[in-house]
């Protein structure tokens, strides 16, 4: 028996991999389990919530509102008033730290974005974590799944992911942890800048970039990030979430 092989029969022992769901062996979310998480076929006006568009694009009377063209909702965060299956995923993803999970989740980001009919971007940029939070960590979930996404989202060539392209200036609040909107907007006001030594690699200008995050609550954070990417004359911002709160 190797060395590694014992590890791993240490580690199943102390802490098994199970479905989160049926409790199967070896998996996190077994195959069947993973099949019935829904992804959205209706997207709605991310500002008023209202009415109805096609990639979650703003409405006619909210478009020019937010620098951000879109948010495109994988699937649901709550479900009559209970977590789904998905939000206990990233639960696990985020704060328990199996950072495996990523690959399921990116898979579900994935599903969505070829539901839609957003054009193919030119560019995916994870939201960064704060280097403080990413030391906590230990990895950044966004950027986990972006790089997924860049993979394998156009078989037979890959899409740039901008890793280090979006930096998170300061480390704010977790915006789940704040109630008030308007401290939400404050909390991540000026949070985020380019990093000026990848502006000239990437070359922006008039480009279309997927923002790839898990969850979003106000769309406050996607804001400042697009709002900064726009500055960079980027012609479109759509960003891509696992679920919305």
């Amino acid at each position: 028996m190797t060395k590694k092989n014992f590890q791993k029969i240490i580690l199943d022992i102390l802490f098994p991999i199970r479905c989160i769901v049926c409790d199967q062996y070896d998996f996190w979310i077994c195959p069947e389990c993973f099949e019935k998480i829904k992804i959205l076929s209706d997207q709605i006006c991310p500002e008023c919530k209202k009415v109805f568009t096609k990639n979650g694009e703003f409405c006619f009377a909210c478009r020019g509102k937010n620098p951000l063209d879109g948010i495109l909702v994988a699937s649901l965060y709550r479900e009559n008033k209970k977590r789904t299956v998905l939000a206990k995923l990233i639960h696990h993803y985020k704060y328990r730290f199996i950072s495996e999970i990523g690959i399921d989740l990116a898979k579900i980001l994935e599903k969505a974005i070829l539901k839609s009919t957003l054009p193919l971007p030119d560019i995916i940029i994870p939201v960064p974590l704060h280097s403080r939070r990413l030391r906590w960590r230990g990895f950044n979930q966004a950027l986990f799944m972006a790089r997924y996404l860049g993979e394998n989202l156009t078989p037979g060539f890959s899409i740039p992911v901008a890793e280090n392209l979006l930096l998170r200036r300061r480390d704010t609040q977790p915006q789940m942890e704040i109630k008030n909107r308007n401290a939400r907007q404050a909390n991540v006001d000026q949070a985020f800048e380019l990093n000026q030594e990848l502006i000239e690699k990437y070359r922006l200008k008039q480009k279309t970039v997927f923002l790839i995050d898990d969850v979003a609550t106000t769309g406050s954070t996607l804001n400042e990030c697009a709002k900064v990417l726009k500055e960079h004359k980027v012609k479109k911002v759509y960003a891509v979430v696992l679920a919305r709160q």
